[in-house]
């Protein structure tokens, strides 16, 4: 009896962490996409010297490609571990 309610305290955990990293994804991909706006939900842990900052999310992150010369900003997201090229 014990070890069903633990075993659904952990299945009920886990399925509030995934939903809450899906719509924590979604969020930062319609801003990075569609609006071409920082992401909110992630923190800037790599700033280049050209203004271009890495940002890592709850298992994803987005990347802020700044170019200077254009003075343009470009957005892509991917997950942790993946090269920028396969972005979303």
């Amino acid at each position: 009896m014990k070890t069903a309610k633990s075993k659904r305290a952990v299945l009920i955990i886990i399925s509030v962490i995934l939903v809450a990293a899906g719509c924590f994804f979604a969020t930062d991909l319609i801003r990075a996409k569609q609006y071409k706006l920082p992401p909110v939900f992630c923190v800037p842990v790599i700033e280049y010297e050209n203004g271009s900052v890495d940002y890592y999310g709850l298992f994803y992150k987005v990347w802020e490609d700044y170019h200077p010369f254009e003075k343009t900003t470009d957005y892509y997201v991917g997950f942790w571990l993946v090269p920028k090229f396969w972005s979303i």
